[in-house]
């Protein structure tokens, strides 16, 4: 990934609103040039039944209610310099997303947190969970403070990146998120976990050397990242990763989580999520996912 050109922003409003899309705009350093505006009417609301058949009445009302607000974005988008558009669509907003996405050749997708909870915790909606399993486009994930506008720190969301690796080619497609970003942001935090796992499967002298290695390796990532204009430190964690990589994102002030995934399907990962997924269901920080290399645009 060289540049993050292109940005799909699906919005209902109530969760995404334009506060949300303008702290994206220190992205132009980084190359973007067009953001993509998607309001997807659920065909769920406006469907067929034996009674009342397609609700054409509704979904009219909807979409021009859409048009209405969309046009006030684009203009506003305008005088920043971003060329903007938008599509407003029925159907299903976790496939339109994904085929949009695709169509579109996207370079990122910006999803919403939903549903919260009185505990104050949010969890990961159905079609943004979706969308993170089934893209193979990076995924930023922002919290929904339940006050018409996603929750994202600061003017500049990028400003200092933590950057979550084991060095799995999941991660180097993390990492290329970051380098693609790199213009817009200011500082990067490099984390590797060593995980409890790894304490209870291998000897102290085995973990001494995975250290010695952790270290060596995000070292390199650091000089790398610093020929880039960043400054970089990098910290080796211990425990569950998840927890390891929110307590980082508290104690570097971190604006962003950059973490890869492998957006694995099925029973088990439904019920107990990868560790990505949590950081991106749990953080109060945006969070980007970036998936797998895959020869589909989704699966």
């Amino acid at each position: 990934m060289d540049a993050i050109r292109k940005v799909l922003f699906p919005t209902k409003f109530e969760d995404l609103s334009f506060r949300c899309l303008e702290r994206l705009l220190p992205l132009k350093a980084a190359g973007l040039e067009e953001v993509i505006l998607l309001f997807v009417i659920d065909r769920d609301e406006v469907a067929y039944n034996l009674f009342r058949g397609f609700d054409k009445k509704l979904a009219d009302q909807l979409r021009e209610e859409a048009r209405i607000r969309f046009e006030d974005w684009e203009k506003r988008l305008a005088a920043e310099g971003v060329r903007t558009r938008h599509l407003i669509e029925v159907g299903s907003p976790e496939g339109k997303i994904l085929e949009l996405g695709c169509q579109e050749e996207v370079d990122l997708v910006v999803a919403g947190r939903q549903h919260a909870h009185a505990a104050d915790t949010v969890y990961l909606g159905g079609t943004t969970m979706a969308v993170l399993r089934r893209s193979a486009m990076p995924v930023l994930v922002c919290k929904h403070t339940g006050e018409g506008a996603c929750d994202l720190p600061g003017a500049n969301v990028f400003e200092r990146v933590l950057l979550a690796t084991d060095f799995s080619p999941d991660s180097e497609r993390a990492l290329g998120f970051v380098r693609a970003v790199a213009p817009a942001a200011k500082a990067v935090d490099v984390v590797h976990v060593i995980t409890e796992r790894d304490f209870r499967r291998s000897p102290p002298e085995a973990i001494a050397e995975a250290e010695a290695e952790a270290k060596e390796r995000m070292e390199a990532i650091c000089e790398e990242l610093g020929g880039l204009g960043l400054e970089a430190d990098h910290h080796l964690l211990a425990g569950h990763t998840a927890e390891a990589v929110l307590q980082a994102a508290q104690d570097y002030h971190s604006t962003l989580i950059v973490m890869g995934t492998k957006g694995r399907h099925g029973i088990r990962e439904m019920w107990l999520g990868s560790a990505s997924h949590r950081v991106a269901e749990l953080a109060p920080t945006p969070v980007v996912l970036v998936p797998v290399a895959r020869d589909e645009c989704y699966v």
